[in-house]
């Protein structure tokens, strides 16, 4: 396995430069100011659900908030806690889930097990068994799986680009067309969340908040001279720009990003995944950093000064929806184990940019 092997060198060189883990990471908590809201939201949830859940998206989407908090931090219970998760699943994708609403477990066990060279390569046979499957679909002809805005965040399009090779990228590719040719409102440099909404003016904000995920981690993934990067990285900023352009003064996007008033409650989860996105894209070299900084880190002040309470609560998380006007109004107390995932993705990122950090 090409991957493996590529990882593995890098881990170990990051290693031993002590870039990434406890070594150096736990200076951190003294010196980054942007640790105590991420700790604060990741203990709380932990403290609250302290046994190993499922691996359905729901669940998975927190992981991987707490994978990143433990690479900020270096501290090993963020760690420990994402690996029991993927124990006691077995390193398995759920089954029973409707459409592709279960691959997102893939992407946490492949960040796990880059994180740790001497990990069994069984830990990531399922999401590549997954990967395997439907790329053979879509050799047969069929690559319309992705038809909505959360398959292609959820379906683990990043997966598809870790394994890599001309099979599996060529899938990816076609997988992710499908979608960008049906759903993608070009004019409007934004995604409706399926066949429903296509030609309106409803653009849902975590729908367009799973985009933006589903493209950061995948452009992360694929070497530098494939093919579909530029595409991927120009849908991206697009998107940025109009993403800007609708954020509120208040540093948050509402549920439905063009119309705010329809709306009006702050949603945390899209915002986030904006957040998320901008904060790499600037970090990647493919975002203006004098011009989307202050975008990013207006969304993190509202983030982390007003959707985390001051019991460690991430609130205004619109629950599980399909379009902006489920669960409304959104409660500031409102939160959910993706929200909160979400959020944590967001302000490590954010911390990132932070100096200090």
């Amino acid at each position: 396995m090409a991957s493996r092997s590529r990882w593995s060198l890098a881990i170990a060189a990051t290693l031993v430069a002590g870039a990434l883990l406890p070594a150096a990471a736990s200076a951190a908590p003294a010196v980054c100011s942007e640790v105590a809201p991420i700790r604060a939201a990741a203990d709380h949830w932990i403290a609250g659900n302290a046994k190993p859940a499922d691996a359905t998206w729901f669940n998975s989407l927190f992981i991987k908030g707490d994978i990143e908090t433990y690479k900020l931090t270096g501290d090993a219970k963020y760690l420990n806690y994402a690996t029991a998760w993927a124990a006691h699943n077995k390193w398995k994708l759920p089954t029973g889930t409707p459409n592709l609403d279960g691959p997102e477990a893939s992407q946490e066990y492949i960040d796990l097990y880059q994180l740790d060279p001497k990990r069994p390569a069984g830990d990531i046979a399922d999401a590549k068994a997954y990967v395997d499957r439907e790329t053979k679909k879509v050799e047969g002809g069929s690559a319309s799986d992705m038809s909505y805005v959360d398959a292609v965040r959820l379906g683990a399009l990043s997966a598809f680009a870790y394994f890599g090779g001309s099979t599996n990228l060529d899938a990816m590719a076609k997988l992710f067309a499908y979608p960008e040719s049906h759903i993608y409102d070009k004019k409007n440099a934004l995604w409706w969340r399926d066949s429903r909404w296509v030609g309106t003016t409803q653009h849902w904000s975590r729908g367009n908040g799973w985009i933006v995920a589903a493209l950061t981690d995948t452009i992360a993934n694929l070497p530098a001279g494939d093919t579909h990067r530029a595409h991927y990285i120009s849908l991206l900023q697009d998107m940025f720009a109009k993403l800007k352009a609708t954020q509120q003064a208040g540093g948050y996007w509402t549920a439905d990003v063009d119309h705010p008033a329809a709306f009006p409650a702050p949603e945390s989860s899209g915002t986030s995944l904006f957040t998320y996105g901008m904060a790499k894209a600037i970090q990647a070299g493919y975002l203006d950093s004098a011009t989307y900084l202050p975008v990013v880190q207006k969304a993190w002040g509202w983030l982390k000064g007003t959707a985390l309470r001051s019991n460690g609560v991430v609130g205004y998380v619109q629950g599980p929806s399909s379009h902006p006007s489920q669960y409304q109004p959104i409660s500031p107390t409102a939160t959910s184990n993706y929200g909160v995932g979400v959020f944590l993705m967001a302000g490590v990122e954010t911390a990132r940019l932070t100096p200090g950090c």
